[in-house]
């Protein structure tokens, strides 16, 4: 019984895992292409402190922020499918 579950489940088991394959190689690219204007805002953020414009430093604190937490949502959404693809592969 356990096998005939097993077959039935195959094409969830696959998409889930070329899912989880895809949402892992969109995070290492998203993650290279937003490195470099993070870099150049951090960069902007400490010149702006340097000149005492604390208005525009904090609009680059939240672009920064912003930043990191669309790579930090992106981890979470690539952890989230491993795991669903880890507990459908394991009925």
């Amino acid at each position: 019984m356990k096998f005939v579950a097993r077959v039935l489940l195959f094409p969830v088991v696959f998409l889930s895992a070329f899912l989880v394959l895809m949402l892992k190689w969109t995070l290492n690219l998203s993650a290279f292409v937003l490195a470099l204007p993070m870099l150049y805002i951090f960069g902007c953020g400490l010149y702006t402190l340097y000149c005492q414009e604390w208005l525009q430093f904090l609009i680059l604190l939240v672009a920064e922020f912003g930043c990191f937490a669309l790579i930090f949502m992106g981890a979470l959404i690539v952890d989230a499918a491993e795991r669903f693809n880890g507990w459908v592969a394991g009925l």
